[in-house]
Formats: structure tokens, sequence, C-alpha cells
């Protein structure tokens, strides 16, 4: 069995031993990231804001500790980017909208930026998201339109969008996104990479909630895990992390033998998934169970469409920060903005309601997956959709998150991963696991990757 933290190909592991042999160091390295992002970004519009100064700052200190032969860990030196949303001290928060353009920069790190400087990485920047984060697409009414690297015609996905889009065209060897409906695994799927959305808790994060998570974005499963092992650092600010999970060290490939898993492809409402995204979910089906796996089509989880609900929680949590920003409220994405201002008319009863009723549905989500060791599903019901359009339905933004959104609501780790093409466009399967599986989840995430029939190249684009 292969060990994931050394699969020949991880860019992380590849740029630690050049590192210790001497032959790049992390300075010449940020130089080549300073130089991708001035070749790159203006076509692409991923990253938002440029750090170069405390790049610079700790690219010199990792330098001096890879010459002394005293590195902190596997990503001392190693260039990543975080979401705009994922506070800094000394970069901008601007959460994707225009209300908040002229805020001041932040003054102190949240959990994921504060485990990453702490174990020496080079943080780049910031990269772009829609506004609110209420929207699985690039367009920003601060940023405007995050364009893929692989077809600059069609969307990133998001909220994560620039996270994916960087990462495609070559930027960095890892981001930190965040997760509330599908925002990190949708833009994994578009951009070609791996996404992980943990086990509620997992990753410390602020605001503390029980259905966001922050979750790394990187081209390997191995340079994912290397993230992964970072960004769980225990912090007591956030008051729902969980302490680390006993199998952590586990790195070796998980096999299939004998696992039981189910392939949903069907929601029971919403969009269906396109003949493309089926044959990829059953080309991963397959490799599952020529891998030894019991493979069984699961019937579609609903009988009823649940999304009404769900989408009325979505709105309420939207409109609370748009009033937020009183006048201002109005350079908020017409999209976004038109889609929350509707819960206006939502009673205090109406919310609670559909609370009750979320909860009903994500029960029934996590039992119907509870019945297998794991789940591999699509992650978008579409190959791709145009870069200016705020998703499948223009009037409900997350309309699109079927098939990623409940396992936010049930707490469920899930991951992405590329395992088809369709002229020129990634495609990728979702694996879903139980609650605390996350590494579990991880090592059969490596297993599947190894299997790929293909040789997957990131588009050449600013090269």
């Amino acid at each position: 069995m292969n060990d994931l933290s050394q699969i020949e190909g991880s860019g992380i592991a590849q740029l630690s031993e050049q590192y210790r042999s001497g032959s790049t160091d992390p300075v010449r390295r940020l130089d080549q990231e300073l130089e991708q992002i001035a070749r790159v970004n203006p076509i692409i519009n991923a990253i938002v804001f440029v750090a170069e100064e405390s790049a610079r700052t700790a690219a010199q200190a990792s330098a001096a500790r890879w010459s002394a032969g005293r590195p902190k860990g596997p990503l001392d030196g190693v260039p990543v980017t975080i979401k705009d949303s994922v506070r800094a001290a000394g970069m901008p928060w601007r959460h994707g909208t225009a209300p908040n353009a002229s805020l001041a920069v932040d003054t102190e790190d949240s959990p994921p930026a504060k485990a990453l400087k702490d174990a020496g990485a080079v943080i780049l920047g910031k990269t772009a998201m829609p506004d609110l984060g209420m929207m699985a697409a690039g367009v920003s009414s601060l940023y405007g339109v995050t364009r893929n690297p692989w077809d600059l015609d069609t969307n990133t996905s998001g909220s994560s969008a620039g996270a994916g889009a960087s990462l495609a065209a070559g930027i960095g060897f890892a981001s930190v996104g965040s997760d509330i409906a599908g925002s990190v695994r949708l833009p994994a799927a578009s951009n070609g990479l791996v996404g992980l959305k943990p086990t509620q808790g997992l990753i410390p994060h602020l605001a503390s909630s029980t259905t966001r998570s922050a979750g790394p974005l990187a081209r390997t499963v191995a340079d994912a895990w290397a993230m992964l092992e970072v960004i769980t650092a225990p912090d007591r600010r956030d008051n729902l992390s969980l302490p680390p999970l006993a199998d952590a060290q586990l790195r070796e490939e998980l096999s299939p033998a004998g696992l039981r898993i189910g392939v949903l492809s069907d929601l029971g409402y919403g969009f269906a998934a396109e003949p493309a995204v089926k044959e990829t979910l059953w080309a991963a089906a397959q490799a599952l169970s020529d891998g030894g796996a019991q493979v069984e089509e699961m019937a579609p989880l609903f009988d009823h469409d649940p999304y009404d609900a769900l989408d009325r929680v979505f709105q309420v949590r939207a409109l609370t920060e748009i009033e937020s920003y009183g006048d201002a409220g109005d350079l908020v994405l017409p999209q976004v903005r038109d889609w929350a201002l509707t819960a206006r008319s939502y009673s205090s009863s109406d919310f609670s309601r559909d609370l009750a009723a979320v909860d009903v549905a994500q029960q029934q989500v996590a039992a119907r997956t509870g019945e297998y060791d794991f789940v591999v599903s699509p992650v978008l019901p579409v190959v791709s959709f145009p870069a200016e359009s705020v998703g499948l339905d223009s009037s409900r933004p997350l309309a699109h998150c079927g098939f990623t959104a409940w396992y936010n609501q049930s707490g469920q780790p899930a991951v992405t991963l590329c395992f088809g093409m369709d002229q020129g466009h990634p495609i990728g399967v979702q694996l879903i696991g139980q609650r605390f599986d996350d590494y579990k989840l991880m090592r059969l995430a490596g297993w599947l990757e190894a299997r790929r029939s293909f040789q997957l190249q990131f588009p050449s684009l600013g090269r």
C-alpha cells in the first residue's frame, strides 16, 4: 500500500524535498508564485489581495529554518492561499460584497490562519468569493467574475471560487476555503481539485457553526491531507471544535475490499445529473467494485422535495447580514439581495418550522447513508455552467447544491476528487463518510485517485 504523504506527484512533498536538498528555497519559490499571480490573475481574477510583504517575511524565516535543518513540518515554506472570509491579521476581510469595500484590515488571525502561520506556511493572500458566501458561483458585486482556467467561459462554482481557480492555474499548493452548502467541494469539482468538508468541528473556525466548516483544497489528496494536518490544530476560541481524531496519523490507502458502498445518482428532487456526470460516477463505482467493494445503487434520498425549507433558512441568514449594512445593502449583488429580501415576509414561527423540517431531512440523509460504509455521488448535477451565471436557477443561487448541502446539515465528512473529463472540463465525484471517519474517507479518496484512468494535466494558462 502507498503512504499518501509520499505519493509521487505530491507537490508539497516534492517541494519539501527541494527545500531539504537546497535546490530551491522558500524565498525563490515565493518569487515564482508572485510571478505566476502577475501572469495569470488578470485573466482569471482569483486572487483579490496579495500579501507580498508578510509572505516575504514568512518565506525568509522559513528559508533560515530549512538552511539550519529545522523545518517546522510539512507546510513550512509552502505557498498557500486563504479565502476572503478567513480572517488574517494584516489582510482585508470583505466577504465578497461591495458594502465591505472600505473596511480596515483585520488585526487578529482566525484559527485556520493562525495554524498556517504557526506551521511556517507562506500565505500568498486572499481568494475571491461571491457575496456573503451565499452563492455557489464565482460572481461577486465587489470582485466581479472569477473564471475557470480549464475554460474561461465557464464557472468556477463557489463560494470558494478563487481558491479553486487559483490552484487550477498553478498558484500556490493548497488553499483554505469554507463550506456551508458545498462551497469547498463544488469549486474543487469544477476545477479538477480535491476538496474536503470535514466532520463539523474537526477544523476550528470562527464563528463557531454546526453547519459551516473550513476545509482544504489542493491538486492531490496528499496535498489536501498536508493542509488538513495543519488546520485541525486545536483552538479554544471555537467552542464547537473537536479533539484530534485517534486515526489521524494513518496515511496508507484504504482498500475498498469488503466495504459496502452506496451509489447515489438521484436525490429524488431538483436538477438531474447529466449523462457525463453519471458516467463519471459509475466509473468511480466500477473502480471501487473492482477493488473488492460491495457496490449497490441507492434509491433516491427523498420521496419529496425538502429543499424549500433549507433555502428559506439560507435566505434568513443572508438577510441578517444584508440588513446589517443599512442603505449599503443595496450594493449587494442583485441576485443574492433579491433572493434574501424575500425572507422579510417570514415570521419567527415560519423560521422555527423550517429549522425543524431541515432537521427531519438531515436525519433522513444520515440514516440512509448510514446503511453503508461510504457513499459515492455526483458533486454537481452538470459538467459546467457559464462564468457570468449565478447558478442553474437565477432566483435561488444555491439550488444546484443538492448533492452537497445535506452533509453540512448532517455533519458528515465529504471529499471531492476529479474522476472524469468531458470536452476538456473536469468532473468530480464525491465520497461521503460517517461522522468522525474523515481520515478513513481521505484514505479511500487516495486509493480512488490512484485508480483514475487518465493523467490529469492542469491548464498551462500563463506558464
